[in-house]
C-alpha cells in the first residue's frame, strides 16, 4: 500500500504528464504513416508494389511498404542520371561536334584529311551538321585532298545497354545513343495500305534518309485482320523489311524506326551534304578507333546542360539520358566510355557527393530502358531528398513534369484533379508492366513530401485496351490523396 504522501505525489505527477502524453499522441497521429496496404489492393492480381514517402519538413516517414525491395525503375532512373550530370559535368557543359583538319587550306583546296569529331550530342540536327560543313564552302574549299574521317572514339563497345529488349530495338525510343547521332538516329516512312485485299502495302521513304525499306506486308480482309501481326526486321547496311499483314487503311499513315548502323548512316548523310555543297574529296572514308587531332575549323555546340536536362526529364528523352550517362564515364575515367563504365561512374559520383547508398543495386544504363536495372524505392528516395535539400544550387526541381501542366504527367488520369493537379511534380517510369513515379507533392499543411512509387508486374490480362489503366488510376489517386491529407 502507498502512503498518503507517496499517493499524493503520484497523482500530482500523473496529472502533470497527462497533457504531455495527450499532446504527444496528437502530434504522432497528425504525422502518422499512411497505411498503403489497403490501397495496394486496387492493383490487379499479380502486380507488385513498393512505396516510400517522407515528409521533408518533419523528417518523418509518410509511407513505407517494402521500400528495400528491388524493382525495375524504368525511366525514374533518369533522376540518378540528372543528379550525376549536375554534380559532375556542371551547368556549363555542352556537347561539341567539331570540324578539324590535319592539313591546311590553300586556295580552294583543303590539303589534308577532313576530320569530323563527334561527341554523342543527342540533340544534333541534320541542319546543324550541314551548316558545320558549309563553313568549308564559306572559306572557298571545293576540293579535299585527303580522306573523310569520322571520329567516334568517345564511346566504345555496344551502343545499347545490357538488358534492352531485342524486339524494341527498331523503335525510335530505343534508337542507339551512339557517338554520331543525327536527328536522334530516327527516320520516318509513309505507309499506303489502301490497295485491294491481297496486294502489298506500299512504303515510301523520304529521299533524305539513306536507308532501304522493303514491304512484304499484305492487305487482308476484316475477318483476317484479327490474326495479323505487323513486324519490321532490320538487316545490314540499314536495310529493313516490313513483314506480316494489315487491315486495309483508307488513309496513308507514318511510321518511325531507329537507325541500326549509325556509322554508315552518318557517312551517307555527310557524303550527300558535301556533294550538295559542291565539295569533293579524293581519299577514303575512315572511322578509326583512336581519337584524332588537328586544327579546329568550326564547332557546333549543343544547348547547355540545364536545357538538355529539362528536355530529358520533362519528356523522358532516352537519347539525352544515355548520351549523358556515357559522357560522364568518358570524362570521369578519361577513356572511351561503355555502358558498364557509365554505371560505375554514376554510382561513384553519387555515393561520394550525396552519401546515397546503392548497396546491391544495379545501374545498367542512364535511361531506364534496361531490364537489368534494380533499384529500391528507399534508394530513389535518398536521391529525391538530396535534390530537394540542395535545389538552390541544383535547380533540378524545375525539370520534373508537373501534373496536369506539362511533360509525361500532363494528362495522367490519377493526378489531373484537385488537390493533386499542379501540386505533384514527378518523373515517370514506364515499361511493359511497369508504372512508376518518383517526385514530390505539397500536403494539406503546405509541407513538401518526397515519394517513390514502383509498380512492376502490372497486367490486366484480356483487358489490355483502353481500360488497362483503370486500376492504376484508382490506386494512384487514393495513394496521393492520402499522402496529401496525412
Amino acid at each position: 500500500m502507498f502512503s498518503n504522501s507517496i499517493r499524493s505525489r503520484f497523482f500530482k505527477y500523473t496529472a502533470f504528464l497527462l497533457p504531455l502524453i495527450a499532446c504527444s499522441s496528437f502530434s504522432q497521429s497528425s504525422f502518422a504513416t499512411v497505411d498503403v496496404t489497403p490501397i495496394i489492393q486496387q492493383l490487379p492480381k499479380g502486380a507488385s508494389a513498393t512505396i516510400a514517402a517522407k515528409n521533408l519538413v518533419t523528417g518523418q516517414s509518410a509511407a513505407n511498404y517494402q521500400g528495400d525491395v528491388f524493382m525495375l525503375p524504368a525511366s525514374t532512373q533518369k533522376v540518378f542520371t540528372a543528379l550525376a550530370a549536375k554534380l559532375f559535368l556542371t551547368d556549363q557543359f555542352k556537347f561539341q561536334t567539331s570540324l578539324l583538319t590535319d592539313g591546311k587550306i590553300e586556295g580552294n583546296r583543303l590539303k589534308g584529311n577532313l576530320i569530323i569529331k563527334f561527341s554523342g550530342d543527342p540533340d544534333l540536327r541534320s541542319g546543324q551538321l550541314y551548316n558545320l560543313l558549309a563553313t568549308l564552302k564559306k572559306r572557298g574549299v571545293t576540293q579535299i585532298d585527303g580522306s573523310l574521317i569520322l571520329d567516334t572514339s568517345i564511346f566504345s563497345s555496344h551502343d545499347r545497354g545490357l538488358g534492352w529488349i531485342w524486339n524494341d530495338l527498331t523503335m525510335c525510343f530505343n534508337a542507339p545513343p551512339a557517338a554520331v547521332n543525327i536527328d536522334g538516329n530516327c527516320f520516318s516512312v509513309n505507309v499506303n495500305a489502301n490497295g485491294p485485299v491481297g496486294s502489298l502495302v506500299r512504303v515510301d521513304v523520304l529521299s533524305q534518309y539513306p536507308i532501304q525499306m522493303f514491304s512484304q506486308v499484305y492487305i487482308v480482309s476484316d475477318n483476317e485482320a484479327g490474326y495479323c501481326q505487323f513486324d519490321v526486321v532490320s538487316n545490314d547496311n540499314n536495310r529493313y523489311q516490313l513483314k506480316g499483314c494489315i487491315r486495309r487503311q483508307p488513309k496513308n499513315f507514318g511510321l518511325s524506326f531507329a537507325v541500326q548502323d549509325t556509322d554508315s548512316y552518318a557517312t551517307a548523310i555527310i557524303q550527300r551534304m558535301l556533294k550538295n555543297l559542291g565539295i569533293s574529296y579524293n581519299g577514303q572514308v575512315q572511322i578509326p578507333f583512336q581519337p584524332q587531332q588537328g586544327t579546329v575549323l568550326a564547332v557546333q555546340e549543343s544547348k547547355p546542360l540545364p536545357e538538355l536536362l529539362k528536355k530529358m526529364m520533362k519528356h523522358s528523352d532516352n537519347q539525352i539520358a544515355d548520351a549523358l550517362f556515357r559522357t560522364i564515364a568518358y570524362y570521369y575515367y578519361k577513356r572511351p566510355a561503355t555502358f558498364q563504365l557509365g554505371g560505375m561512374a554514376v554510382r561513384s559520383i553519387l555515393e561520394k557527393n550525396t552519401n546515397i547508398r546503392f548497396g546491391n543495386s544495379i545501374i545498367a544504363d542512364g535511361s531506364g530502358l534496361s531490364r537489368q536495372n534494380l533499384i529500391s524505392a528507399n534508394t530513389m528516395l535518398q536521391a529525391l531528398e538530396y535534390i530537394a535539400k540542395n535545389d538552390n544550387k541544383l535547380n533540378l526541381l524545375q525539370t520534373f513534369p508537373i501534373a496536369g501542366v506539362d511533360g509525361t504527367i500532363s494528362g495522367r488520369g490519377s493526378l489531373i484533379s484537385s488537390p493533386l493537379v499542379k501540386n505533384v511534380i514527378a518523373k515517370t517510369g514506364s515499361l511493359k508492366g511497369v508504372y512508376n513515379l518518383a517526385g514530390f507533392l505539397t500536403n494539406a499543411r503546405g509541407e513538401r513530401v518526397a515519394f517513390v512509387q514502383f509498380v512492376n508486374g502490372y497486367s490486366t490480362g484480356d483487358l489490355e485496351d483502353k481500360t488497362q489503366r483503370a486500376p492504376l488510376v484508382r490506386f494512384e489517386s487514393q495513394l496521393y490523396r492520402s499522402l496529401y491529407s496525412d
